[in-house]
């Protein structure tokens, strides 16, 4: 048999393959290939080659390198938060000695210390991030899944149930939980400026929540009512905002949420077995608020709007401590309610409140607030007219945002 010249040369070549990809355009010459196309670059071969705009290899994917796709290094981002108690958010005691970890990232973790608080830098924009939370007293509680933004998130508030608390709640949905085989789904659907970090009605009334992929009837929604307590008759949203989905089986999910004269923005879970799932406002669905930024509130610069909520913050924090004796509301907790504020006043589409109704009404209502410690810590009895006008400020700031989209 006769060797052609050609073939002898890719003979002698072959151990040298990897010389290949040091000079692609004369192996493939010397290989007679019909296109150099056939030693085309890859992302992580350490040479940038149109359409990439950067290649680190190895370092590929991590913080502060190029993006895994090659596309960029991504900007930096952190998030920090607080871990707080269902029921006991304002006035409680902190939780100290909670395990907070991020799902995507699992060498992530801290420990909160007397003031609940917690902090990760380093962390890329764009990219998914999901909270969990672990202590022997509570319910182990993993978040919303969030999509970093530019500003990251501030605050990231982490709502746990104590474990005797869910115990007595579990004795009110008809079925077992059966917790071994499923999780809970729970989230607030809250109203423009729901908050765990003062005393005001959170949720808005009124919406019917659902999941994609669709889960059976039994599973829920079950919607918690007035008085705080999951409740089977109630129809939709009351004003505490609580909704449930449980004996939810394991896998990714959308949740949505309809209301009159509102949008609403989508928020993804995962469940896995054996963990509550629960986005705390204002992590969860968001009234008038379709695509939240959790820090654009960095930005926001101070004005009369902020003035109002930084005094309410400080109020609570001062009424809180002389009711217990004890800083129960930390000057970071003081800090994370003033910047949760901050976000809503930034999320505002001046568009759709052209006369300043709904900030005015806004303001207004958390001025009254801060009257008396009776009153800033008081319940729905309080500030009922501003109550009312901020609600109707509300919806029609919402058929606003509607008509823009149409």
């Amino acid at each position: 048999m006769t060797t052609s010249f050609p073939s002898l040369l890719r003979a002698l070549f072959l151990p040298f393959a990897p010389l290949r990809f040091v000079f692609p355009a004369a192996a493939c010459l010397l290989a007679a290939c019909s296109s150099p196309q056939i030693f085309a670059e890859k992302c992580g071969d350490l040479r940038v080659v149109e359409p990439e705009v950067c290649d680190e290899g190895e370092d590929n994917g991590k913080p502060g390198h190029c993006r895994a796709d090659c596309s960029g290094i991504a900007e930096l981002v952190t998030i920090e938060g607080d871990v707080l108690a269902f029921m006991t958010e304002v006035q409680g005691e902190r939780i100290e000695g909670a395990t907070v970890s991020i799902v995507e990232h699992p060498e992530m973790s801290v420990v909160t210390g007397a003031d609940a608080h917690f902090r990760f830098e380093g962390l890329e924009e764009g990219t998914a991030v999901t909270l969990l939370v672990e202590h022997p007293d509570f319910k182990t509680t993993q978040t919303a899944t969030i999509t970093l933004g530019p500003n990251g998130v501030d605050p990231f508030s982490i709502q746990v149930v104590p474990n005797s608390l869910f115990n007595a709640l579990s004795s009110l949905v008809p079925l077992p939980v059966e917790e071994d085989k499923y999780c809970v789904i729970a989230t607030t659907v809250a109203r423009l400026g729901g908050s765990l970090y003062v005393y005001l009605r959170q949720g808005a009334a009124g919406a019917a929540v659902s999941l994609d992929p669709p889960v059976s009837a039994e599973s829920g929604p079950i919607y918690f009512n007035e008085n705080v307590l999951p409740d089977p008759d109630q129809p939709a949203t009351s004003k505490d905002g609580g909704v449930l989905f449980y004996r939810v089986p394991p896998g990714d999910y959308v949740m949505t949420a309809q209301r009159p004269d509102t949008l609403l923005n989508e928020v993804r879970f995962q469940c896995r077995a054996g963990v509550i799932v629960n986005a705390g406002p204002p992590l969860g669905l968001l009234a008038n608020i379709p695509a939240p930024d959790y820090g654009a509130g960095q930005d926001w610069p101070a004005d009369v709007d902020t003035a109002s909520t930084d005094a309410l913050c400080a109020k609570t924090a001062a009424c809180v401590n002389e009711d217990a004796g004890v800083t129960n509301y930390p000057d970071v907790t003081i800090e994370s309610c003033k910047a949760m504020f901050a976000n809503m006043w930034a999320s505002i589409d001046a568009s759709c409140d052209e006369t300043r109704a709904l900030r005015d009404a806004a303001r207004s209502l958390y001025e009254c607030r801060t009257v008396s410690c009776d009153v800033t810590l008081g319940g729905d009895d309080v500030c009922v007219p501003e109550e009312e006008a901020f609600e109707a400020a509300q919806a029609s700031y919402g058929s606003c945002l509607i008509a823009s989209i149409d």
